[in-house]
């Protein structure tokens, strides 16, 4: 749904004609950072054992940068004409086809940090596609998007060393 921009006119055509698909494109990212906000809100809420307090640490970071990484979409849509999603239960429709895959246990903390990375490889390639989708014609995208790249490549190695090993790409059980 198109909206009222706070963008000039130039400004938007700096986006290029595929102005249209890349807000498509921010609003499945930033349906996305509102499920990782849930969902490692959740996690950080129900593990449990002796590695807890240190996993919810790093939980705890992500939880705020995907609120940022949200907050930060929803402004970049909103100037380049858009809207955000306006309904918390419409976010699904939006977001990635990729399910969060929690293990049963909430004690399983090593099976929950392989749901987090997993989830954290799914924004590196989100971003990584929007970066050359703008690479030509929007830098102001470009720059966003770059900037949350790293972020999701950092955030992966963390991960990694927290759990204490690479860990392969969830099959999507």
């Amino acid at each position: 749904m198109e909206g009222h921009s706070t963008m000039g006119k130039l400004g938007q055509q700096q986006a290029g004609p595929g102005r249209k698909g890349l807000i498509q494109d921010l609003t499945r990212a930033y349906a996305d950072e509102w499920h990782a906000h849930y969902n490692y809100s959740f996690v950080a809420n129900t593990i449990s054992g002796p590695a807890s307090p240190a996993v919810i640490q790093v939980l705890n970071r992500k939880i705020g940068q995907a609120l940022l990484h949200a907050n930060r979409l929803a402004a970049r849509i909103i100037s380049l004409g858009g809207m955000p999603v306006a309904k918390l239960t419409d976010l699904p429709e939006h977001a990635t086809d990729k399910p969060f895959k929690l293990p049963q246990d909430v004690r399983d903390i090593d099976g929950a940090l392989k749901a987090v990375l997993d989830a954290e490889r799914t924004s590196i390639r989100t971003y990584r596609e929007l970066y050359g989708k703008t690479a030509e014609n929007d830098p102001v995208t470009q720059a966003l998007v770059l900037e949350f790249l790293r972020e999701a490549i950092e955030g992966e190695d963390e991960l990694e060393r927290t759990l204490g090993r690479p860990a392969p790409e969830m099959d999507g059980q």
